[in-house]
């Protein structure tokens, strides 16, 4: 991360903070700006910090369920578990599934792809069930639905929120357990990223630190609460017609 000026680390925490909840996939966007501007890469220091920030963010907006003792005896907390399963799964059995160098175009294409899902699924979807009618069958569905997310510009967010849609939730609900969703899904992308600690060559900064800290648990904790009020309003469309747009953009940038 020493390697990013301070400016470069506020605007990659922002957008850290903005896509990692909305369906519009935070690991192509930060990717963007070292494809397309030649930005340096933000180390893995940077991405332990900014996914410890949007962690803490979610459980702080989420703490009436989370920071209660018999939540992880609810169905609830069940159902989240099994919806995480697949893709813990998948990245532990299947060599090198995480380690994939996505170019702009792979991005560009995922990102029209899973956009254009994400429509038929909304306009599919029967919008009838609420959370509490989440079963394990469901559960396990959106799980594998998320599994998607592992290639770059699908969105882990998106590709939930598209199984759930796809089930018949109402779009506030998919939007609300896509969210709880991501606490496992983001608990689990920081012990990969501790697990390549040992090879950590950079210096720690902790001006630029703290800032990406600050600036990403501040942002995500205001784009939670703003994405459900918009998906209660809009439904899942400026999220799509942002995809189908930057993904066109994409293509006719290569």
């Amino acid at each position: 991360m020493n390697d990013l000026s301070i400016l470069q680390t506020i605007i990659l925490s922002i957008i850290q903070a903005i896509t990692e909840f909305l369906p519009i996939s935070s690991s192509a966007h930060l990717l963007l700006p070292s494809k397309v501007l030649g930005w340096p890469d933000q180390g893995i220091l940077f991405d332990i910090t900014v996914h410890f920030a949007t962690l803490m963010a979610v459980l702080i907006y989420f703490k009436d369920e989370f920071l209660k003792i018999n939540f992880y005896l609810s169905r609830t907390f069940l159902y989240l578990s099994l919806s995480t399963l697949p893709i813990v799964l998948l990245v532990l059995f299947v060599d090198g599934i995480g380690d994939y160098r996505w170019s702009l175009s792979s991005i560009a294409y995922a990102n029209l792809f899973f956009a254009l899902l994400l429509l038929f699924s909304e306009k599919i979807s029967s919008n009838k069930l609420t959370n509490a009618n989440m079963n394990i069958k469901h559960a396990i569905v959106i799980g594998v639905f998320q599994t998607f997310s592992l290639i770059s510009g699908a969105s882990r967010s998106g590709t939930a929120i598209t199984g759930s849609l796809i089930l018949g939730y109402k779009k506030e609900e998919a939007a609300k357990y896509s969210l709880m969703l991501s606490i496992p899904t983001i608990l689990g992308a920081l012990l990969f990223s501790f697990k390549d600690i040992n090879t950590l060559t950079e210096d720690i900064n902790i001006l630029t630190t703290f800032i990406a800290f600050l600036t990403t648990f501040t942002v995500s904790y205001f784009s939670i609460s703003i994405f459900i009020k918009l998906v209660k309003q809009l439904g899942y469309m400026p999220f799509i017609l942002y995809r189908l747009i930057l993904g066109s953009i994409l293509l006719w940038l290569i």
